[in-house]
């Protein structure tokens, strides 16, 4: 059977759902045959598109001598395919079909049926076709050949509706615990040079100006911000082994107050801003050195240091004992020993919507994320702003399941399924991730792995997993 395959015509459209059947007309216009269509439904099972509808005969106008073919069709952007047709008969015709089993319709149809008073009026119609991206948008169209004559007319395709069946899996999302204070910290070390006993800072002294630096830009950093308050300054200075534990003692003591001295002068700070402790000697770091170096004496030394002996006693003993160690821990090691740790505490005041979208680009160091969150509900989800607020989340809380957890939803909304499997991994084992690693599946195409993934989500309270056993339970 020849069929013309010209399809620019006007016709309607109609939405489907990806979730529930395809909206229907109520009943179509009859043709010029008298035949109307009820009832459309296109709907994707896992791998399979399901095409439903009724064909209504209750005002076919056929004569008995002829035939009328009805030929569905289903075309999309890149694809298209024929269904299985229906030949209605009249009686004569009917007649003539059973003697030489001769049809109109080249191929075996659907479904062939005769004219008359017991004829069906109403014939349901379904078929199942395999899956292909193209079926998601695609239009359902019915033809017809009264002539007898192979060809499906143009003028007779009938557009039924349009097909949105491509999935659209329902995710679900944790809004952050608001914070009532935004308390945020900045830490580092400094290595200071002082000269031998003493504890005056030379700002200009060796590495000093470098290290200072550093404490200076942190500190800057917080109040260059007028959103930002101070609300402590934690130093806390360290000495090497060397020399005596009680002129150590005096000498981190000494050299943490300097610092802090040299702070407030520079900064016209409230001493009560600062919070100073000390260690007169870091074996803590003296010993994590030992324990990952390459030094010929390395266990004898460790023995010492994890000792009950004097600290002064132990120092002496590994100097007089392993010499050409020592010298390497004189040179190597010792330094890095004396510093000055720092925490700068402070607060970041809240901010509303409209501010929170601006310091996203700007500063989203200062957001929340609950901010951030607020921020995400004024985009259409999938959107690329939509998923870049969700990913400047993850990056500033790399550890908050929370943050994993919406950074791989907002992956998934565009199925970036691989993409979105490292948050996942950290998202934790709450109903809500169970859900959202239950999606991924199901855009793998991997049903039967989803499948206890959404009872677990449903279980948990996820009402979303609810819309995802539907895709993959529907009949």
């Amino acid at each position: 059977m020849k069929r013309k395959t010209c399809y620019i015509l006007p016709y309607l459209v109609f939405g489907v759902s990806a979730l529930l059947p395809a909206r229907a007309f109520t009943q179509t216009q009859p043709s010029q045959s008298g035949v109307s269509i009820n009832h459309v439904q296109i709907n994707r099972v896992r791998d399979s598109v399901r095409i439903a509808f009724d064909f209504n005969f209750d005002n076919l106008q056929l004569r008995s001598n002829r035939s009328l073919v009805l030929q569905p069709f289903f075309k999309g952007d890149g694809g298209d395919q024929w269904l299985p047709a229906v030949e209605v008969m009249g009686r004569r015709r009917y007649l003539y079909y059973l003697r030489n089993d001769l049809l109109s319709y080249a191929e075996k149809p659907y479904r062939v049926i005769k004219t008359g008073k017991d004829m069906q009026r109403q014939l349901p119609y379904a078929i199942s076709l395999p899956y292909e991206p193209w079926m998601e948008n695609a239009s359902l169209y019915l033809g017809e050949d009264e002539c007898g004559c192979g060809q499906v007319i143009n003028m007779k395709q009938q557009p039924l509706a349009v097909a949105d069946i491509a999935w659209h899996p329902a995710l679900a999302y944790l809004a952050p615990k608001v914070e009532t204070v935004k308390s945020r910290q900045l830490s580092g070390h400094a290595y200071l040079d002082f000269p031998v006993n003493k504890t005056e800072i030379n700002p200009d002294y060796r590495r000093n100006p470098e290290e200072l630096a550093k404490i200076c830009a942190t500190i800057d950093s917080v109040r260059s911000d007028n959103d930002v308050r101070i609300v402590q300054i934690h130093i806390k200075g360290y000495a090497s082994p060397e020399g005596s534990y009680s002129s150590n003692a005096r000498l981190a003591e000494g050299r943490t107050n300097a610092l802090k001295q040299y702070l407030i002068d520079r900064y016209s700070l409230a001493d009560t801003l600062f919070n100073i402790a000390f260690e007169p000697e870091d074996w803590q770091g003296f010993r994590k050195y030992v324990e990952t170096s390459n030094l010929p004496d390395k266990e004898e030394i460790m023995q010492l240091i994890d000792s009950n002996e004097d600290i002064d006693v132990k120092e002496r003993q590994i100097r007089a004992r392993y010499p050409q160690s020592y010298r390497t821990l004189l040179e190597d090691c010792y330094p890095a020993l004396r510093h000055s740790d720092y925490r700068i505490d402070y607060v970041i005041r809240g901010f509303n919507v409209d501010e929170a979208k601006q310091l996203i680009h700007t500063r989203p160091q200062n957001l929340s994320l609950n901010e951030m969150f607020a921020v995400a509900q004024t985009y259409q989800p999938g959107s690329d702003d939509f998923k870049h607020v969700f990913d400047v989340a993850v990056r500033l809380y790399p550890d908050s399941e929370v943050a994993n957890l919406n950074a791989a939803c907002a992956l998934l909304e565009q199925g970036l399924t691989e993409q979105a499997k490292p948050y996942l991994d950290k998202s934790g084992n709450n109903p809500q991730a169970a859900n959202a690693r239950g999606v991924a599946l199901l855009l793998q195409h991997h049903y039967d792995e989803a499948l206890p993934l959404f009872e677990q989500a449903l279980q948990g309270g996820v009402m979303e997993a609810k819309a995802n056993l539907q895709i993959l339970k529907k009949n």
